[in-house]
């Protein structure tokens, strides 16, 4: 009878134990399949167009706005800003035809923790720090993700009290959650990446072709 207890205790503690894991690690919604270029339908919010608190890259007035939702826990975010992004940058963000926003659209709590590094890093860093987190996505999304953003942080300079201060900030984390809970609104997003191209919605990863194409649309007559 002591053994068959044991067991019992043994089985709840490991469900408990999951049930909590699964809350820190949820994974990514699988990607959905981009959808043809020619199924324009803006969706008529606000929040398609940049907010005083955005951090935008490229030229602010540029006539396509590319807004990503994402995760920096998510695969595919990562797999896009690795695969897809630089080509976009180098021919249209930097030529002035596309500003990006990168918005929040966190996972787990790892991925607030992670963007609360970024947005601690300031509007100069924002970007650059991003990046690395998307790039070595897969060395600090661990059980000891905070330690491991800790060095990440050391490396761009943000000494560990800096840190400590920024995780422990509410306000900031309130702001990444807010933008999570404004996607879901604004646009029923459920899962990342998510794109407003100019008020059209494009659910999962999308290839430089496809992004092409629809800039191609979206563009002003003449540009």
């Amino acid at each position: 009878m002591r053994n068959v207890l044991i067991a019992v205790v043994v089985l709840v503690i490991a469900g408990v134990a999951g049930y909590f894991a699964w809350q820190h690690f949820q994974p990514a919604p699988a990607a959905v399949a981009g959808q043809a270029p020619d199924d324009l339908n803006p969706i008529n919010s606000p929040l398609a167009q940049a907010q005083p608190d955005d951090f935008v890259e490229g030229d602010a007035n540029a006539p396509i706005t590319l807004i990503e939702y994402s995760s920096l826990s998510c695969p595919h975010c990562a797999r896009f800003q690795k695969d897809i992004l630089p080509t976009i940058k180098k021919d249209y963000i930097d030529t002035g035809k596309v500003k990006l926003i990168q918005r929040d659209f966190p996972l787990n709590k790892p991925a607030v923790q992670a963007a609360q590094l970024a947005h601690c890093a300031g509007p100069m860093r924002y970007f650059a720090i991003v990046d690395v987190l998307f790039k070595t996505q897969d060395q600090w999304l661990t059980e000891d993700a905070v330690e491991k953003l800790a060095q990440i942080a050391a490396t761009a300079g943000i000494d560990r009290p800096t840190f400590d201060a920024c995780l422990a900030n509410k306000d900031i984390e309130a702001k990444i959650v807010a933008s999570r809970k404004a996607g879901e609104e604004a646009f029923a997003i459920n899962a990342t990446p998510t794109f407003i191209i100019n008020g059209v919605k494009r659910e999962g990863e999308q290839t430089v072709d496809d992004l092409k194409a629809l800039f191609a649309k979206l563009a002003p007559s003449g540009s």
